[in-house]
């Protein structure tokens, strides 16, 4: 499934699976990882329209790629958790400004 093509019924629903996961794991393990981080906030976050979209196209672009199911969903969840640590450090920096 290219990022142009319709995908099927099947393939929709692998996708929404792998993406779902892919967002579950990820605010497991920062939570794990932080325990002072909320975990319904993480995993509010992860599930957001634009984290989900996010997520989706790391992955689909990763299978396009050659990888293997595991290693996309692995290189979306990375690329999902540095775009998330760089979000707050900004959000941080502009704080900073503000104040």
């Amino acid at each position: 499934m290219s990022a142009t093509q319709i995908p099927t019924a099947c393939e929709a629903s692998d996708l929404g699976d792998a993406v779902g996961r892919i967002a579950a794991f990820a605010a497991l393990s920062l939570h794990e990882s932080f325990p002072h981080l909320d975990l319904e906030g993480l995993v509010e976050t992860f599930t957001r329209a634009s984290a989900v979209e996010f997520i989706g196209r790391r992955y689909v672009a990763a299978i396009e790629g050659g990888k293997a199911p595991g290693e996309a969903a692995g290189e979306a969840g990375t690329a999902l958790l540095h775009a998330w640590a760089d979000a707050r450090l900004e959000a941080r920096a502009q704080l900073g400004k503000a104040i």
